[in-house]
């Protein structure tokens, strides 16, 4: 009994439970990395914070490795991390009790939710956590917890500061690389890659390239967008996510693993209506909330940045212009049709302007179709009448008078042609020069004599009657030599600029030459809208009228010189 006492005794600093130092601890050795640390030098890469953490363990016995866990590109002001998330599965899993970081701004960059971690969640899951540089550790004896709550404190506000800054720093980088034209994302848009000999420019990818054009030229054509769609699909061509992966890039898809590679009609719509294929450069389209709060808010369109010519263009403005008038009226397909009608979003009612509804009728010598107002068959009786049309009619109306305008085109531009040949045009521009100069000439003589005018009335060489009534005289002389000044100047500049084949209208209308049927892309390149009034009279709104004009002005400026050659 004694011999017990006296080992008890002997024994009495180790009869309690264990110091924590003899506990075994399974540690998640966590390494994280943002794109601003890359930036700043090697002292945080994932070797160097590797290698630390690595040294630290052979120094302490009592805590084996779990796992290495390393988030690499990820920001720390936020905790929706890959490998964090892991970490946080196997704590909770009972796997690992013990984290360790290099130092506090590698676990996170955001004050509360880190210091959240730290002081509660892990103190209440028995997790030790030990930042190596800070000092830090949650079980060491020689910190207290008002110590420790003030290192972690003082700490976290700091590197939340550090983010708050490097943030601003980095918006602004990005903003003037944006203002530059420099493309700044991760992945390029589809149909482009990076320039190899500068990841902030853009190249066609002459794989994906045509895909864009295919699409394209189908939509102007007629097709619908889903249509187009299921074309793809049933041609195996992957959509542009599986593409990215197909070709190596590491990019992740909101759809994640339920990516099937097939094309859904939101996909040919983003393509349809992407700027970028232009040859512009548009980026800044979304930004983060914050730098506490990674999720990306849509940002108004005339805040978007926007660089014209930085790129090689996939499709010219003109085709895109076209796609996106289509976008604005209101098209519906026929059913199991992937085409959209000839002239579907283009006819209208003359009276209430609404869209005009396609029909077919049944009869012993056959089927028509027609159009019908929306109004008259839908809304309140009286609200509209039919104003219908058969379709063969309608077509042939608009055949004949495209081709007249067309024929048009064609001879205004021989006009134009004569005009702009012509040695007498730079005879009728030098007569212009010398009116020109001869009403500047007495407009400058009236200012001067208006100057006299007041000293004259003074001096009483004239009455202030008259005084009054010079000075309203030559008030109006001048304003009337104002405007004729204006016009010369205006038909100068016309002469010596002159209208080439160039013109919008001439471009458009004369490329279609002689043709004898309607196609659906003629008509979106060339008519704004169709309206059918009652008893089927058709009223046609052609596309580039100011352009129209600008060539009748120009010719009628010059009829002189016209008439002369021939």
């Amino acid at each position: 009994m004694e011999a017990v006492i006296m080992s008890n005794a002997k024994y009495s600093d180790y009869m309690g439970q264990p110091s924590q130092s003899l506990r075994t601890w399974q540690a998640a050795l966590y390494i994280r990395l943002s794109r601003e640390d890359e930036l700043s030098g090697e002292s945080n890469s994932v070797i160097s914070q590797r290698e630390i953490l690595k040294e630290y363990l052979k120094l302490h016995p009592d805590i084996t490795m779990f796992d290495f866990y390393v988030d690499d590109g990820w920001s720390g002001t936020n905790f929706e991390r890959p490998d964090f998330t892991r970490m946080m599965e196997d704590i909770y899993a009972g796997n690992v009790n013990c984290v360790i970081v290099k130092d506090l701004s590698r676990f996170g960059r955001n004050y509360s939710q880190g210091g959240e971690l730290i002081t509660n969640e892990f103190a209440r899951l028995g997790v030790r956590f030990i930042a190596l540089n800070n000092g830090y550790d949650t079980f060491a004896n020689n910190m207290s917890a008002a110590t420790q709550c003030i290192t972690l404190g003082v700490t976290n506000v700091i590197n939340e500061s550090v983010a708050a800054t490097t943030s601003v720093n980095v918006r602004g980088t990005l903003n003037v690389n944006r203002q530059q034209g420099k493309f700044i994302g991760s992945f390029p848009t589809y149909g482009y890659m990076k320039d190899p000999d500068d990841h902030h420019k853009l190249i066609i990818d002459e794989d994906a390239a045509p895909t864009v054009r295919m699409i394209f030229e189908r939509f102007i054509g007629g097709e619908s967008i889903i249509g187009i769609a299921k074309d793809l699909n049933e041609m195996g061509i992957p959509n542009p996510s599986m593409y990215k992966k197909l070709k190596g890039f590491n990019y992740k898809h909101p759809t994640g693993a339920t990516n099937d590679g097939l094309w859904p009609d939101s996909s040919v719509r983003r393509i349809l209506t992407n700027e970028m294929y232009t040859g512009t450069m548009v980026q800044g389209k979304n930004r983060n909330i914050s730098y506490k709060d990674q999720r990306a808010k849509a940002v108004p369109k005339d805040e978007w940045y926007r660089v014209e010519g930085t790129h090689e263009a996939i499709i010219d403005r003109d085709t895109f212009d076209k796609a996106q008038s289509l976008f604005n009226r209101h098209i519906r397909k026929a059913p199991n049709n992937n085409n959209v009608h000839l002239f579907a979003g283009l006819i209208k009612c003359g009276d209430c302007h609404r869209a005009m509804n396609r029909k077919f009728n049944s009869h012993a010598y056959g089927v028509y179709g027609y159009y019908r107002c929306t109004t008259a068959r839908k809304m309140r009786k009286g609200a509209c009448t039919n104003h219908s049309i058969r379709i063969d009619k309608l077509e042939q109306a608009v055949l004949v008078y495209l081709q007249t305008v067309v024929k048009t085109a064609v001879e205004l531009d021989e006009v134009l042609r004569i005009i702009n040949s012509s040695p007498a045009r730079n005879k009728e521009s030098n007569h212009i020069q010398k009116l020109l100069k001869a009403q500047q000439t007495e407009r400058e003589k009236l200012v001067r004599s208006m100057v006299d005018l007041y000293p004259d009335w003074k001096a009483g060489v004239i009455t202030q009657e008259e005084y009054m009534l010079i000075k309203a005289n030559m008030s109006e002389r001048i304003k009337s030599l104002d405007a004729m000044i204006a016009n010369l100047e205006k038909n100068a500049a016309e002469i010596e600029k002159g209208v080439s084949d160039e013109n919008e209208f001439i471009a458009h209308f004369k490329k279609y030459g002689s043709f004898e049927k309607l196609t659906r892309s003629m008509l979106v390149e060339l008519v704004q809208e169709i309206r059918v009034h009652e008893g089927g009279v058709i009223e046609i709104d052609l596309k580039f009228v100011d352009a129209y004009k600008q060539v009748i002005e120009y010719i009628e400026l010059n009829e002189g010189i016209k008439n002369a050659a021939s």
